[in-house]
């Protein structure tokens, strides 16, 4: 029926969007190693499951589709749980151990899931390892018993009864001694659903702590030159008032575009990654609320470890990008400020140049009609002179002479010329 009907054509996207990268039931005891590998710029989508190709072709499994984002595949020592991240892929592999052994039952992380992956496989995966844990699901008797000594640092251990008991977690989110960090999940009657599920909250929690902690080392580097262009922006605005020169007003100027030019670049190479890691840490809360802690004798639970230690960083963070937007706005201020001065500045000089040209053209003005009186007087003169030349030879007699004819033509002589003058002044198109 559904197929009769005009359908977006997100809409199998978008339905199973909610179904993606779903929990899947274990069953205690398994042993669980989780990675995820951070892309490196610029690299092709597909290689994280190419790789996977060539695992599965080595043996024998059918390989995943091209370019996906999501899939599970049994290769009978163990099992792999691939999914594709906006910036990393994660990788998780599980083990069911063969049979109980005495090493086992002392450490429940003596035999990792990844123990059993090709080491030559593991070493050509692409990009670079962020998250490297062991999980461990093992059931116990009592909802009351510790990890076994040497599992974890006791200074820093944090655990928890999850779920109205449950099960109980564990972990030190420090590095062993072959790099990963361990996390226990103690099942004292769980469903294999229910054990999945808190299983994927647990390396989930620590993939994205891990994942909000990358922007920390980009804080702290942003935080030093911060305080260096706040020192040299209030050194800026102080001079300010005292400019009085225009060239001072623009080097001024100068000076706090390039300031502003180096905020913003700063804000540019650290906001992606600050927003990130507020996006990170929400869902690492989202994460321990699935939990359900409850406190376990005097240890600290996983989320007041967690607030003790990843929301300062957090805060951090958060601090440094709201000192970046503080700063770009305090240079922009500053700058508008001066442009306004310069503006202002170069405008009166600008009064100052026209009036200094309208007096020019006045003086230029007066003398042009200087010089075209002394012309009109000398084209007169030579005009009337060469008249003279043609008229005085003739004779008119009686008292009409040619003096007396050059001298009545003075005026008409001089005022044709006056007004020949004029008009090519006032109308040079009529030269």
């Amino acid at each position: 029926m559904i197929r009769s009907l005009p359908v977006h054509p997100d809409r199998d996207l978008l339905s199973g969007e909610l179904h993606a990268r779903p929990a899947l039931p274990v069953s205690t005891p398994v042993a669980i190693s989780r990675l995820a590998q951070l892309h490196a710029p610029g690299a092709d989508r597909g290689a994280a499951v190419e790789h996977l190709a060539v695992l599965c072709r080595r043996y024998g499994v059918t390989p995943p589709a091209p370019r996906a984002d999501f899939a599970l595949a049994d290769f009978g020592r163990f099992s792999l749980r691939y999914e594709r991240h906006t910036e990393f892929d994660g990788w998780t592999f599980f083990r069911t151990p063969a049979a109980p052994s005495p090493e086992a039952a002392a450490d429940p992380f003596f035999d990792p899931a990844i123990g059993a992956v090709p080491t030559d496989w593991l070493g050509a995966l692409p990009g670079r390892t962020l998250v490297a844990c062991h999980l461990a699901v093992v059931r116990t008797a009592g909802e009351d018993e510790p990890p076994p000594p040497g599992c974890f640092v006791p200074d820093n251990l944090a655990g928890a009864m999850l779920v109205g008991g449950i099960a109980t977690a564990w972990t030190d989110f420090r590095p062993g001694p072959d790099g990963f960090t361990r996390l226990l999940l103690q099942d004292h009657g769980m469903t294999p659903a229910l054990a999945g599920r808190l299983a994927q909250a647990l390396w989930e929690i620590e993939t994205y702590r891990m994942l909000a902690l990358l922007a920390l080392p980009s804080a702290r580097a942003a935080s030093a030159g911060l305080g260096r262009a706040s020192e040299e922006l209030a050194a800026l605005t102080a001079r300010l008032p005292g400019l009085t020169e225009l060239e001072d007003e623009r080097r001024a100027l100068e000076e706090l575009t390039v300031l502003a030019t180096a905020i913003e670049q700063q804000a540019a190479a650290t906001a992606d990654r600050f927003s990130a890691a507020r996006a990170y840490h929400a869902l690492v809360g989202r994460r321990l609320q699935l939990l359900r802690e409850e406190r376990l004798g005097g240890q600290p639970t996983l989320a007041e470890y967690l607030e003790r230690r990843l929301d300062p960083a957090i805060a951090t963070v958060e601090a440094t990008g709201a000192r970046i937007a503080a700063m770009s706005t305090r240079c922009a201020r500053a700058v508008d400020l001066l442009r306004a001065r310069v503006a202002v500045a170069q405008e009166a000089q600008t009064q100052k140049l026209l009036a200094a040209m309208a007096d020019t053209g006045r003086a230029q003005l007066r003398l042009q009609e200087t010089v075209e009186g002394l012309s009109v007087a000398a084209i007169s003169y030579y005009v009337l002179s060469l008249l003279g030349y043609a008229i005085k030879p003739f004779e008119f007699g009686g008292w009409l002479r040619g003096e007396i004819i050059v001298a009545a033509l003075v005026p008409v002589i001089a005022a044709l010329v006056w007004t020949r003058m004029r008009r090519r002044r006032i109308k040079p198109e009529l030269l």
